[in-house]
């Protein structure tokens, strides 16, 4: 076998050995910060908000009427997928999954999920 076959064959073996992300429904309200690193590990991304008044569009948006104004929202974003069935048809869809912690609680209080290349556009 040549050197091509060799560093090819590499990259598959180590494209297979790579770990899928957590399904989106892996995630659940209620899981505690210290539950989430160790099962997860670190997010991918975090940002922090203020709630206001006005209108928000994404994943966090139907959780948004349920946060109090003025309240502080911190996003914890992972890599994930979400299994759809569309006509019979069953797919794995890439995306990131979004955890909602408001005033600096232990506990997950909500959930978004952000198919990978959505675009939220406002009014």
């Amino acid at each position: 076998m040549g050197f091509r076959h060799t560093l090819l064959l590499a990259s598959v073996i180590l494209m297979a050995c790579e770990p899928s992300p957590p399904s989106h429904s892996e995630f659940t309200i209620g899981m505690t910060r210290s539950e989430i690193l160790s099962k997860f590990g670190k997010p991918q991304q975090t940002q922090t908000m203020r709630k206001t008044t006005q209108p928000i569009w994404g994943p966090i948006e139907d959780y948004w009427p349920k946060v109090a104004t003025g309240a502080t929202i911190e996003i914890w974003s992972y890599d994930s997928r979400m299994t759809t069935t569309d006509d019979g048809n069953t797919s794995k869809q890439p995306g990131q999954t979004e955890l909602y912690f408001v005033d600096e609680s232990d506990e997950v209080t909500g959930i978004g999920f952000h198919i990978k290349g959505a675009v939220y556009e406002g009014s």
